[in-house]
């Protein structure tokens, strides 16, 4: 919103900003676990996405690091969110610390995949046709369908 009304902010300014940006998500997110606010979570998502989003600005090309950049983020969030639901005391918690970071290790390799393989479908040429396009609207629909059943199951 703010480039809307300063268009022609310099790279600099847009650079340092982001630094800020991205520490106040990171501070937040910092803050919801160590006071164990889940909604800041999510507040310090958005920030860090903002912040990510900003840094875009003025590359010429796709940022291929992009997927690592996600699979970081989501491991982030993931052990935020597990790490407030699941405070358990360190005399029973033998052998859930190893299933959870074997949790986490694999959710983020699997995150890093799945986006280096759509980077990778998309930057193939291809002939766009109808076939691609229903391809496309149905690949979309797919996963927005996955994502409400994920949701759904977490609320």
């Amino acid at each position: 919103m703010g480039l809307s009304v300063y268009p022609n902010a310099e790279l600099d300014n847009i650079r340092q900003l982001v630094r800020l940006i991205g520490a106040a998500g990171l501070a937040l997110m910092i803050a919801a676990i160590v006071v164990g606010v889940r909604w800041a979570v999510g507040w310090a998502t958005v920030v860090l996405v903002v912040g990510y989003g900003l840094s875009l600005i003025g590359r010429p090309t796709i940022d291929l690091w992009a997927p690592v950049y996600a699979a970081g983020l989501l491991v982030m969030i993931e052990s935020a969110y597990a790490s407030l639901n699941r405070r358990i005391p360190t005399n029973r918690s033998s052998g859930v610390l190893t299933r959870e970071l074997g949790r986490l290790l694999a959710l983020g390799l699997g995150a890093a995949a799945i986006g280096v393989v759509v980077m990778a479908m998309s930057s193939a040429p291809v002939a766009y046709g109808l076939l691609v396009q229903v391809a496309g609207v149905g690949a979309a629909a797919a996963v927005l369908t996955t994502l409400i059943l994920l949701v759904r199951q977490r609320a």
